[in-house]
Formats: structure tokens, sequence, C-alpha cells
């Protein structure tokens, strides 16, 4: 590979899944020679410069949220810090802490920084938003360990819990409450005759009903609540104060957390809590992006998020060099971390083949995500497609329901087919915490 006269700029806006895949995927196409065997920092490429732009300093197992809020010890091992993985030490990689308020058609600016961050190419891996405690208000792991010991404090002092919202979050937090008090009086609201909205079947839904019901938690279903009176004004548990005035771009940094709360439905009944865990959905990064479209086309924003083709660009014949993958990407029926963490390294890797394509004069063809995983994400990689979506429900430490495509797998067998740590192993491993990254797939 030829040295270019400047180092190629690849910035890559969001960490987690889809954000450090990619990070990964460029290492190992970019920065690994053929000489390269995992076991020490690959050498210096002056040709290449990431930059990775996380307002954490660390990665986040999402999946394990609703288990960290009631078991603080799994929930402080949900936190992988940055400095614990050396390959992102590498020369080419530089990791930024910081808050991105807008994203440009060649540069990235900084809510907490006049800086600018340049770009050749760039990954937009912003995921979706969500307030605080599932979206993690914490930017360090020292924050996080802080509040979920105070969220759990607060879990353990009510005896009323009330989670409003019935998708996959808040049936997995109402599961998760009652698994481990289950001395407290645990209560859903959801608007719908049953939980879990999306590309689901009924079955699958009154599989979930069952379980919950069960467990002991109590189902309001088909009421919208209507109204939340707080009667006594707790104290808000998320960090910090001088962060808040970052919550127009982070809604994680706006509590979710109701105390002391008269719920009325549009029944007209009501309800007290003592906490209201509020998870009505997620929100788009749509506010952060300012990117024009050629004329004609439609916005790059849909409901589901950014527009993009077969080998993860934007839809756009402006924007070659700009790539999304993850939550934030139109891309997948159900939005999962390992459809995530899939689309990150197809991402990296078609971005190493159009940055190797500059370097060494010669063409490229990118690869085509959807080739690299079934229908909807998961699943086989041929047949037809089916109506509905993946998604693994893992309601408390003894019970699940799974949906594969047109198949549920009942409770009974679901729960044999789940990991024990909701999959926190498999990701540490994915990290190479302590170690170098080998994998050069796709």
């Amino acid at each position: 590979m030829h040295i270019a006269a400047k180092p190629i700029r690849i910035a890559i806006a969001g960490g987690n899944f889809a954000g450090l895949s990619a990070v990964k995927s460029l290492y190992t196409h970019l920065l690994a020679t053929d000489t390269y065997d995992g076991t020490s920092q690959a050498p210096p490429n002056p040709s290449i410069a990431i930059t990775l732009i996380d307002r954490k300093d660390g990665f986040l197992h999402y999946l394990g949220m609703t288990r960290g809020l009631t078991q603080p010890s799994y929930g402080n091992s949900l936190w992988l810090p940055y400095a614990s993985m050396p390959w992102l030490s590498h020369p080419s990689i530089t990791v930024r802490q910081n808050i991105i308020s807008r994203i440009c058609p060649e540069h990235i600016e900084l809510a907490d920084s006049p800086d600018t961050v340049e770009f050749d190419y760039l990954l937009i891996a912003l995921g979706q938003a969500r307030r605080a405690p599932i979206g993690v208000a914490a930017a360090t792991r020292d924050a996080h360990v802080r509040d979920l010991a105070n969220y759990h404090r607060e879990i353990s002092a009510a005896q009323t819990i009330v989670v409003v919202g019935g998708g996959a979050v808040g049936t997995e937090l109402a599961a998760d409450l009652k698994t481990d008090f289950a001395d407290k009086n645990i209560t859903l609201v959801h608007s719908r005759e049953l939980p879990v909205p999306g590309p689901f079947s009924d079955e699958f839904r009154r599989h979930v009903v069952d379980e919950l019901q069960k467990l002991g938690v109590n189902l309001v279903l088909g009421e919208r609540v209507v109204a939340q009176t707080t009667s006594a004004q707790g104290d808000s548990v998320v960090e910090p104060p001088s962060g808040r005035k970052y919550a127009d771009v982070l809604p994680e940094l706006v509590d979710a957390v109701g105390r002391n709360v008269t719920l009325t439905t549009d029944t007209g009944r009501t309800l007290h809590a003592d906490l209201v865990f509020n998870t009505l959905g997620a929100s788009s990064r749509e506010p952060l992006v300012t990117l024009p479209v050629s004329a004609g086309r439609p916005p790059l924003f849909v409901a589901d998020g950014l527009r993009v083709n077969s080998a993860l660009q934007l839809d756009d014949p402006l924007y070659p060099h700009i790539f999304a993958a993850g939550d934030v990407a139109s891309r997948d029926k159900v939005k999962l971390a390992g459809a995530a963490a899939s689309a990150g390294r197809v991402a990296g890797a078609n971005i190493a083949r159009l940055v190797a394509a500059r370097l060494n004069g010669l063409d490229a063809p990118l690869l085509d995500e959807a080739k690299k995983r079934g229908p909807g994400g998961k699943g086989p990689k041929s047949g037809p497609p089916s109506e509905f979506g993946h998604i693994k429900l893992v309601l408390g430490e003894h019970s699940a329901v799974i949906q594969q495509g047109d198949k549920v797998i009942p409770p009974e067998v679901a729960k044999t087919m789940c990991a024990p740590d909701i999959k926190l192993g498999k990701a540490t491993k994915s990290m190479f915490i302590g170690s170098y990254p080998v994998d050069k797939r796709p």
C-alpha cells in the first residue's frame, strides 16, 4: 500500500456495537500487516488517521441495562473502559471523549469543544436516544456505578413501581424488577391490548403476557397514560448538573423516572407509584445531522433512521464517503445489537476498501451488507423473508420468549437459549480487552 502525502482521515461518530466494530474492522484491514498475529500492537501506518468520537469513556453493554438497575454488581460490569482496550492506543487511532452537536458533509462539530473534526470518510454510529436510566447519562464508569447505586437505592425503598410502555425495554424492566423484588407491587401500563409492538406475532405477544403474569407483574393493557402528577419531587440521580446543559442534543441526560406520582389513564383509572419508569421508546438522532440532499431526492432521515444503500453508504450521490450503521440506520425491522455489530464490521471494511483503492489507484467493489446476514438482521442468509422480525426477550433470570421470523420459541425452550449474563461475556470477548483484534471479517 502506498504512503499518502497526508493521512487519510476517518471519523467514527459514536462507539458501542456499530462504532467499535467499525474501528476493529479498520484496524484489521488497514493497520494490521501480513505479519501481524494479534500478539502485540499493529505497526504504525502514517497514511491512516482514525478518530473515534464518543461522549463516554468506554463501551456499554446496553442489553443488560434493565438487569443492571436491579442487580448493581452486574450493572457495574456492563461498562468496559476504552483504556482497557490496548488496540485503541494505536498511533493511528485517536479516541475523543466529546459530545457531538452537528454532523456536516466534511466535518463534525462538538458541543463541548470549539474544535471541529474534519474527515475524508465518516461512519455515523450514534444509535438512538433514550432518556435515563436506560439511556445512560453517565460519561465515565465511576459515574455509571454511582448512578446505578442511586437508582437501586430508590428501587429498594419503593413499594409500588409502575413501568409505562410495554415495548421490549419496558417488559424486560418489569420482569427484572419483579424477579429481584418479588415483594414489591410492579405494574406495567401499555396503550395496546398486547405488549411489544413491532413486527411480531400475537402468539409471541401472548407468551410475553403469560410470562409476566406468572412472575406476578400487574398488567394494565389497552390504556394510555394521559397524565402523571408528582405529589413530591424526588432528587434526580442522573449525572451531572453541568452536563444537563447538553440535554437538547442528548436526551440521555434527562431523567425519565418519576417519584411519588399519580398516573391517570385514558379510561379514568388512577394509579399511585413511588417510582415510575417511563420507557416509551427511542428518539431519532436527526437533530444532529445537517446533510442537504441532492435535488429531487427524499430526506435522508425516515421514520426509523438514515437511509442507506446495501453497502451502508448514505443513500444520496452527494455522500459516497459517509456511511451509517447500527440503530441510527434505516436498515432492520428490529434494532438488534448483533445486527449493529455486523453492520459496523461491513461499514468499516467498505471504508477500508475505499481507502485502499485511493492509496493504490484501484477500484474496490464494496460489500453488500444484506448478504452478510439474513432478512431482518438475523438467521439464514437465503430464503424468503418473513413478515416478522427477530427478537430475544429476556424476562427476568428464569424466563424468555423468542421470535425468529415465522417461528415462535415458547418460554420453556427459549429460556435454555439465553445466556445467563445476557451476552456480556460475548461482548467483552469481542472488545479484545487487554489484547488485539485478529478477526478480519467480513
